[in-house]
């Protein structure tokens, strides 16, 4: 059974949407695994436990700062 061109651009805007949400993934677990490692190069006697602190007090601050707390 061959697809109608309606289904098959239907079959590639879904398949496009699901390797972008992908592609978006994997960039946003690069950023974090990035500022891990920024972090632990900066703060090289950090413990795990002290790095998430501090990563989600810097969070907190910048949301506050971009307004989201108003």
């Amino acid at each position: 059974m061959e697809l109608t061109k309606e289904q098959l651009a239907t079959a590639l805007e879904s398949d496009s949407d699901a390797l972008m949400e992908q592609i978006q993934m994997q960039h946003s677990r690069h950023m974090r695994m990035s500022a891990l490692v920024e972090y632990q190069l900066e703060y090289p006697d950090m413990t795990i436990r002290e790095f998430f602190s501090m990563a989600a007090q810097d969070l907190k601050d910048q949301e506050e700062e971009l307004g989201y707390y108003d």
